[in-house]
């Protein structure tokens, strides 16, 4: 059999995949993001099932919620439910540290929230033998670092209004932004840099545990015991990536929801 480490999953095994994948690859012609001829769409369909196993954590947690008599009291034992809570209120955390402020951080819990759920799920594929993170394509992690690109400003015009394109322009000397020559292209292409910096990060250490998990299935007859120390690390990077992607999110709208005096 064809191990993940030659670029199989379970999903090839569907009949009829194959066919269906090398026509509508065909139709994408070259990829929009790396230029190159779009070979597989493999990353769609597994965006598919991350998005499919989402689904039905949501509504198992909603209808636990419902059952519940008291739903702001955490159930006992392990549960579906306990473990959405858990990303949650670690979302909520995170963001009350990096923000300062516990209201801010449930402002922004349903973005970030949304966000941490969406790339563990899609990153935790990467732990299923026969499957693969559909992060470790580029296409799908630009993505979200766009939504993440275009929340900031939109939250950053919106808590400080037209004082929010002043920071572009470098501090005010004497009532005028003299350095704003210099500082406004700096500013723009550390701006632009943001998104891709996160959708490249987060493709790379995805790729990059892939790989090498696929090399050491591929050195095995049975890729059952051997793995299991790079299945623990993989763990530890689906975590960590998340945790990396949430916390620049927050870092990037607390700068761009401060009022800096020097703006106004």
């Amino acid at each position: 059999m064809t191990f993940v480490g030659a670029g199989w999953t379970w999903i090839n095994a569907i009949p009829g995949f194959n066919e269906a994948n090398a026509n509508l690859a065909h139709q994408f012609g070259n990829s929009f993001i790396e230029g190159n001829p779009v070979h597989s769409v493999i990353h769609i369909a597994l965006s598919l099932v991350s998005v499919a196993i989402i689904a039905m954590f949501t509504l198992a947690t909603r209808a636990a919620w419902a059952k519940s008599k008291n739903p702001a009291i955490p159930a006992e034992g392990f549960s579906i439910r306990n473990f959405m809570e858990m990303i949650l209120d670690t979302c909520l955390n995170l963001g009350e540290q990096v923000l300062g402020s516990r209201k801010q951080a449930e402002r922004f819990l349903p973005l970030i929230g949304a966000l941490a759920i969406y790339i563990f799920f899609h990153n935790v594929l990467a732990l299923i033998p026969g499957m693969a993170p559909a992060t470790d394509n580029l296409n799908v992690t630009v993505g979200p670092a766009i939504v993440v690109f275009l929340a900031t400003h939109f939250f950053g015009l919106k808590d400080n209004g037209t004082h929010y394109l002043a920071h572009f322009l470098g501090p005010k000397i004497g009532g005028f932004p003299w350095l704003f020559p210099l500082m406004l292209p700096i500013e723009l292409i550390s701006h632009l840099a943001r998104p891709l910096s996160l959708a490249l990060r987060l493709f790379g250490n995805m790729f990059g545990d892939h790989a090498v998990l696929a090399i050491f299935l591929g050195l095995l007859a049975i890729p059952i015991i051997y793995p299991v120390p790079i299945m623990l690390l993989g763990t530890v990077v689906v975590i960590v990536q998340t945790l990396v992607f949430c916390l620049l999110t927050l870092v990037y709208i607390a700068l761009a929801i401060e009022h800096s005096e020097e703006a106004h």
